[in-house]
């Protein structure tokens, strides 16, 4: 398959076990952490990139890991997609090399079509919640979660906001023809993306984990982030109605989001009203971190700087050190896991869950957004501080800057599936929101 755009680069992998157990030690006493940062911040864009229109799959598609066994992740998962793309949206507003934002809006419209490909095939749910495709963009059939709704609404919020990027540039006929026209029923991928959300939001589906079926606090934060940006677009492009509409059903949603918050355990849990999945979970989850840093919309709600997020994130934190023995032996910050009953290794469920590289670097993006938004300089390097951490942790298990899915709990080697897409875009993304000094 002819590949153009940007230049993917194939590839090749030591076996699971010595990969997993490459040692991290010399590239961390090597490098000061700003330095590491620096070098892998060049090398985590490069292995996201292979993952883009890799070779043997349809353009624009985007594949969860290499990996086609043990475990087999090379599907084009609309969520970890959106997310992904959302990355390179970032590096395309950043970047002031012409060549290189040539390649990048070239790579981003293939990803438009292929998503536009995607709405319109039919699959197993019935609708945009479908959660994966083939590598081809053919409907994936097996028994699965379904449906997803998360991916429709990270899917508008990214490409929202490389439409207003678009905008700025001049190129409200590409925005037009490709993202979004106020024509229903819907033809542009945006606008069947809004629609979806803004008419499903109310009904249950699977988790991100795709674990558990019910209302989730991280589909609904995004979803209300893509409602807050589609309507602002929506209003732009002259389509008054539909972003009336769309306000109206994110101010519902905020009522409840709310009702996520559990005043008896202090934290925020992760999903309300179950109906289907399994049964074990307890309700604290790190995707409540997920849902404040995909779902923020700047206008105070539920930001990383809410008492009640705040003290979710450190109920997080006191967990996770307890129950993982490698955050018990002095190394910097901690690596953070999906849920403290988490049953899945990497490969196979029915074992022991570990940590994991992009739930770590979301901590440390939230310790960023967080110092951010501090009106105190003294807080805000505190706050800068504490996030540098939590790469510093990651620097530690993973300096070759080679990074898999997991960390193990003992030992905190890399494991799982290797060149995860979605822990390159956590580092990138926490990277770049990490403040200046000031």
């Amino acid at each position: 398959m002819k590949q153009r755009g940007i230049h993917l680069q194939r590839v090749f992998f030591w076996p699971f076990l010595i990969w997993s157990f490459m040692g991290a030690e010399p590239a961390r006493a090597a490098l000061s952490l700003n330095e590491w940062l620096g070098k892998t911040e060049a090398t985590s864009l490069s292995h996201l990139l292979a993952n883009i229109s890799a070779p043997g799959t349809a353009q624009g598609s985007v594949v969860a890991s290499p990996s086609k066994d043990n475990p087999n992740y090379f599907y084009h998962w609309v969520r970890d997609a959106a997310i992904t793309m959302g990355a390179l949206v970032q590096r395309y507003a950043r970047t002031s090399d012409t060549a290189e934002k040539e390649a990048l809006s070239n790579a981003l419209m293939d990803y438009i079509r292929f998503s536009r490909r995607n709405q319109m095939t039919e699959n197993p749910s019935g609708g945009l919640g479908e959660p994966k495709f083939e590598v081809d963009g053919s409907p994936f059939y097996g028994a699965w979660g379904r449906p997803q709704n998360d991916g429709p609404a990270l899917r508008a919020i990214t490409l929202t906001k490389l439409a207003f990027l678009w905008l700025a540039e001049g190129k409200e006929n590409l925005v037009r023809e490709y993202l979004y026209e106020q024509e229903l029923p819907a033809h542009r991928v945006i606008k069947a993306d809004l629609e979806y959300v803004s008419h499903h939001w109310h009904s249950t589906d699977f988790d991100l984990w795709e674990e558990i079926r019910g209302h989730h606090f991280f589909t609904r934060m995004v979803q209300r982030r893509a409602l807050k940006d589609g309507a602002r677009l929506a209003a732009f492009l002259g389509d008054q109605g539909a972003a009336s509409w769309y306000n109206a059903q994110a101010k519902f949603l905020e009522a409840e989001i709310l009702m996520h918050w559990d005043s008896n355990r202090k934290f925020l849990v992760a999903t309300l009203d179950r109906d289907g999945g399994i049964d074990y979970k307890g309700g604290l989850d790190a995707s409540i971190v997920l849902g404040v840093l995909h779902g923020n919309t700047q206008d105070g709600f539920l930001s990383a700087s809410d008492s009640r997020v705040v003290a979710t994130v450190q109920k997080l934190e006191d967990t996770f050190q307890q129950i993982y023995p490698i955050n018990r032996n002095g190394l910097p910050a901690l690596i953070i896991g999906r849920y403290p009953e988490d049953r899945y290794d990497g490969v196979q469920t029915g074992a022991e869950g570990n940590g994991w590289v992009l739930l770590t670097a979301a901590l440390a993006e939230y310790y960023y957004q967080a110092a951010t938004l501090s009106r105190s300089q003294t807080r805000a390097l505190s706050l800068r501080a504490k996030g540098d951490t939590y790469l510093d942790r990651i620097r530690y298990h993973g300096g070759s800057g080679d990074f898999a899915e997991q960390m193990n709990r003992y030992s905190g080697y890399m494991q799982g599936a290797p060149h995860l897409t979605w822990s390159y875009g956590a580092f990138l993304t926490a990277y770049w929101a990490r403040p200046t000094t000031r």
